[in-house]
Order: C-alpha cells, then structure tokens, then sequence
C-alpha cells in the first residue's frame, strides 16, 4: 500500500509516493490523496515556489495498483476520466514549476503522473514504455499523447505491442524526460535545481508555464507566437523581477529575486 505523504522544505514542496512495498503502485484513494495535496500547495503559493513529485525506494510508480481490482466491476472509464484527469490537471495547472524525479519504474499511473510535471529528472537506468500487452489492456494515463509527439507512429507502436522500455539515458534523447544523469547522482542534481528555481523570478516563470502549456497544446502559427511573446514580455517587464533583474546585469551582481 502507498501513502502520500506531503513534505514542505520552506520554499520547495515535496510530493512523496511512499510505497516501496508495493513499488509506489496508487489506487483511487492515493490520486484523491494527491489532488488534496495539490490543492494544499495551490493554497500555500507564493510561499511555495517549487513542487518537486517523487517516489520513495528503487521506483518511481509502478502504475495502478491492480492486486485487488475485480475485472468484472471495475469501471475502468471513471477511474480514468473521473480519478486519474483531474489530477494530471491539477498538478499541470499550478502556477508554479513542477518536478518529477524518476529513478526505476514510471509506467503506466506513474508515467502520467510525471508527465504533468513541467520538468522530469530521470535516472540513466529509469525505465519508461508500456507494459500493457502483459495484461490485455491499453496505454493510458496520457502516454498517447507523449510517445506520439516525441516518438513518432512507428516508435510508439514498437514500445506499445512489444512491451519494450526505454531507458532514461533513451528517453532523454528522444525528449520523453528532460535529462538523465547516473542513478547515484540524481538526488544531488534535482536538489540543485531546485536550489536555483526558488531563486529565481516566479512571476516570469508562472507566466512561461502558461505559455507554453498553450504552445503545445494549441500549436499556434508563428505570427501568433510573436504578438503573444510581445504581449507577455511587456507584462513581465512590469513587475519587480524584472526591475531588479535589469539593474543587476547592469550592476554586474546576482538578482536577489523575491
């Protein structure tokens, strides 16, 4: 069984799948568990500047906990598009930076669970695909939508009927996760990321998020693109980040963005 436990570190909150048992493996109550612990961040911005989704133990999430599902009840479709949606949306729409830290396994539940993050960190060794052939059943949580994108039909449909993984160090090179660094310096490398994401310009980042979620989802023309980057550029000019960002290149100092 998986806890989800919720961690605050003064700037940057820790969104914890606390099952190694299990392999980090979530049912219904543990997506509700997150949504509320979501809804606590949101709540906690802008004390909050960072989220950062990790699983404690050798995987990050197995995917769905299946070990009690009766295939003869289960209502597939509401734990997908009741449960499991309005999670991924939630933690894609928070106004902050989001971070997964993968090591092991992120299938299936646990893959769309990353994927709502802005920024995933993997292991080299972490292992992405789609292990459903084994069971009879389709790839969900949103990995459609990915593998297609930046893997392309043929790719996609090699990792769905055959059951093969891509490693992180694979996965990092086709743009499936951010970057990929050895297993026993991942910890280190997320921490100082985080390090410089909370020092960093959260109005300027929140107004990024935005834009490039609309980016990717709506896949503007280029004409578009350039008035809105115009228009938001001149709303970021108008806030304090900005200023104080100017005069210390100016200065030849670190901002001190706050």
């Amino acid at each position: 069984m998986t806890e989800i436990r919720l961690k605050n570190r003064e700037q940057i909150a820790e969104l914890i799948l606390d099952g190694p048992e299990s392999r980090n493996a979530l049912d219904a109550d543990n997506l509700r568990d997150i949504a509320a612990a979501v809804n606590k961040i949101a709540e906690a911005i802008p004390s909050v500047r960072v989220l950062l989704i990790r699983g404690e133990g050798k995987v990050f999430s197995s995917g769905r906990d299946i070990s009690e599902v009766d295939v003869e009840t289960d209502d597939a479709h509401a734990f997908l598009a009741e449960t499991f949606a309005p999670v991924f949306h939630s933690i894609r729409a928070l106004p902050i930076p989001v971070i997964a830290q993968v090591q092991g396994a992120a299938l299936g539940l646990g893959f769309g669970i990353a994927a709502a993050a802005d920024i995933i960190f993997a292991a080299d060794d972490a292992k992405f695909g789609s292990p459903f052939a084994a069971i009879g059943a389709m790839l969900d949580s949103g990995a459609h939508h990915v593998f297609l994108d930046r893997l392309g039909y043929h790719r996609t449909m090699d990792l769905i009927v055959t059951g093969d993984f891509m490693t992180g160090a694979e996965a990092a090179a086709a743009g499936i996760v951010s970057r990929a660094v050895p297993a026993a310096e991942l910890s280190e490398f997320v921490e100082a990321k985080l390090a410089r994401i909370v020092s960093g310009p959260a109005e300027a980042f929140a107004m990024e998020k935005g834009f490039v979620q609309k980016l990717a989802d709506d896949r503007p023309a280029l004409a578009e693109v350039l008035a809105e980057e115009a228009t938001l550029q001149e709303s970021a000019r108008r806030t304090p980040d900005y200023a104080e960002g100017f005069r210390a290149f100016q200065e030849r100092r670190k901002p001190n963005f706050e």
